[in-house]
């Protein structure tokens, strides 16, 4: 878990976060996402700039990093982040791309 937070970090810093900033910009992404899992990324960076932070930019990979990140920090409320359990198990899915026809020829053992 320290991993992910300290890659979560990292990249904060790398878009362009002041590191002394890092504590407000954590505070306005988690309600960004717990308002909307499925946000894109320019929505999320019109948002963030309307609340201040205008020094920094995410892009698709930064939000399902943060969406990890906060998920892992309080397992009890990663509902939050989540709309339902459909959503969860099509990104699961989404993540296995074996065709079925690969799937067949282990079959034939």
């Amino acid at each position: 878990m320290n991993d992910l937070r300290q890659i979560f970090i990292d990249r904060l810093v790398k878009k362009g976060a002041d590191p002394s900033s890092l504590p407000g910009i954590l505070r306005a992404l988690s309600k960004i996402l717990s308002a909307n899992p499925d946000i894109d990324p320019v929505a999320a960076n019109e948002k963030l700039s309307y609340l201040g932070w205008k020094e920094i930019e995410v892009d698709y990979h930064l939000l399902q990093l943060a969406l990890a990140y906060f998920e892992s920090e309080d397992p009890q409320s990663s509902e939050r982040f989540s709309q339902n359990d459909s959503r969860r198990q099509a990104m699961r899915l989404r993540d296995v791309s074996t065709p079925p026809e690969t799937l067949n020829e282990f079959d034939n053992s």
